[in-house]
């Protein structure tokens, strides 16, 4: 497992704006807040706060092959873009997975802090690529907090996420923001529009989002795999 140098987290929301400035060609924060399909007036809160949206971020990069650990990282060997979005390559045997210092809670929600990548776990290619199916620089790695998706997932478990993932199928597990606030639950989507979240703890009721609550939860990706201390 290998490690990056972390920034300070009074300059990480700096750092990302400008890497998304250069990476995209943008003259100022408003254009980068457009770019996140955001309020420019939420950029004095987000620096205010240290917290950046999480899910926008992933997604925009995504979108223009720009390399998230370029983005959550202030190692400046790595590429600017990420052109290879194919299935990962067999030369190693290995792919590398990057750890966001990212907390998802299972429980009453968990603060975005910071999104900075802490290390790397090394998956078997042939599982990434047979098994899951998914690019690799579509996988990210967080760590659970809480009890209430017990006891399918526990506190400190890692999960291993599909960054790609925008929509809901029913009964799968979710890694989704609501304002601030990341949580790990099973969604449920209904004809009305309205969205179940639900634990897997059964001491936890279920919480049903209608109209504008639902529409402004933002989903960041589907979780694919858990691991934990036994």
């Amino acid at each position: 497992m290998s490690s990056q140098n972390l920034q300070n987290d009074d300059n990480l929301i700096e750092t990302i704006i400008e890497k998304l400035k250069k990476a995209l060609d943008l003259k100022n924060d408003t254009d980068v807040a457009k770019a996140l399909e955001s309020d420019p007036r939420l950029l004095g809160t987000w620096k205010k706060r240290g917290t950046v949206p999480y899910d926008k971020i992933i997604k925009l990069c995504i979108r223009h092959n720009i390399n998230l650990q370029w983005i959550f990282s202030d190692d400046s060997s790595l590429p600017t873009v990420c052109r290879d979005n194919g299935l990962v390559s067999e030369a190693d045997g290995y792919v590398q997975v990057p750890r966001y210092e990212v907390k998802a809670s299972a429980g009453g929600g968990a603060i975005i802090h910071s999104e900075q990548i802490v290390d790397h776990l090394y998956f078997k290619t042939e599982w990434v690529k047979n098994v899951l199916g998914i690019p690799r620089d579509f996988l990210a790695l967080i760590s659970v907090q809480g009890d209430s998706m017990e006891p399918t997932l526990s506190n400190g478990d890692l999960i291993l996420i599909d960054v790609r993932t925008s929509k809901v199928e029913d009964g799968a597990i979710y890694v989704v923001q609501y304002d601030d606030v990341l949580l790990v639950k099973r969604l449920q989507k209904k004809y009305d529009g309205s969205v179940v979240i639900r634990s897997d703890n059964t001491l936890y009721e279920p919480e049903i989002l209608h109209g504008d609550e639902a529409l402004n939860l933002k989903i960041v990706g589907r979780v694919v795999w858990a691991g934990g201390v036994i």
